[in-house]
């Protein structure tokens, strides 16, 4: 893969994810986004403040490194994207279509949905997305295959920016599935019952 095309491509990624969360989501009454299939699944509320966790530290992250080129060179260089073990394990992990439940680490566990206000939540995702989106405009400048970044297993395990930004778009992806099938299942409760 290419990085110039990859950039494009997760930008393409999450403008469909912010066209869900306006169409399937913004719609929604409060009651509707705090509902949970089971009291130990996560309602849509909270797959989204799960989401605003994790990527808030992502993604200040890479706001740094952005930051930090100065002054802005005016042609990108394009490049081969390389993957290391780290990478393709969190890829993995987080990839939409694998069925292996990873728990999440305390730090981004989102508090109960009663605990949340979905109005706060919902833009601050959208806030996040639409930062995400710019960023990738900026960090093509940099190299992919060499910059690092923490995760949130500590500073001792470093993801290529590359991974880190694909990895960004599919674990985003997987829990819109999630929210999608949360209220999949909320549709046919009602459905159920009347």
């Amino acid at each position: 893969m290419e990085k110039l095309t990859t950039a494009l491509a997760l930008q393409t990624r999450l403008l469909a994810v912010l066209t869900t969360v306006e169409q399937e989501f913004r719609t929604q009454s409060d009651e509707q986004l705090r509902w949970k299939p089971a009291p130990d699944r996560w309602s849509i509320m909270e797959c989204l403040q799960h989401l605003n966790l994790a990527e808030r530290f992502y993604v200040r992250n890479i706001q740094h490194k952005v930051d930090a080129l100065g002054l802005v060179q005016t042609n990108p260089v394009d490049q081969t994207l390389e993957s290391d073990w780290i990478g393709k394990v969190l890829m993995y992990a987080v990839d939409p279509a694998v069925k292996i439940k990873v728990p999440s680490p305390g730090i981004i566990r989102p508090r109960r949905s009663t605990d949340l206000n979905p109005k706060e939540v919902m833009d601050q995702f959208v806030d996040l997305q639409k930062t995400l989106h710019t960023l990738l405009d900026k960090a093509v400048y940099l190299d992919w295959n060499r910059e690092k970044s923490s995760t949130l297993f500590g500073n001792w395990l470093k993801i290529r920016l590359g991974d880190l930004l694909q990895m960004l778009v599919a674990h985003t992806e997987r829990h819109m599935k999630q929210a999608m099938r949360v209220k999949e299942a909320m549709n046919a409760t009602l459905l159920q019952s009347n």
